[in-house]
């Protein structure tokens, strides 16, 4: 069984959603995987937010196969469309 892990942050670059930091990316990040979780119904996210709303660890366990290029698709629309982004592998290991 895969494991997918997201840390979703902010997206300074994306001057249309962004508003500037403390604007709760946590919560626009929860409406980017809802997004991701209604194009692939067999993905259950795990949700975890830090304190201060400024960042969300999605986290979900594949059991059935995943197109990655539709996955990926799907996943840059909803994370464009909420002014967030994916953190980099050193922000994740934090």
């Amino acid at each position: 069984m895969e494991k997918i892990e997201l840390l979703i942050v902010d997206d300074p670059a994306n001057s249309r959603v962004y508003k500037g930091p403390g604007y709760y990316a946590a919560t626009r990040a929860q409406a980017a995987v809802h997004k991701v979780q209604q194009a692939f119904p067999h993905l259950r996210f795990k949700l975890a937010s830090d304190h201060q709303l400024a960042s969300l660890k999605a986290t979900a366990e594949v059991a059935s196969p995943l197109e990655p290029d539709a996955f990926i698709a799907v996943l840059s629309e909803a994370l464009a469309a909420t002014g967030t982004r994916v953190a980099s592998r050193t922000a994740l290991r934090a």
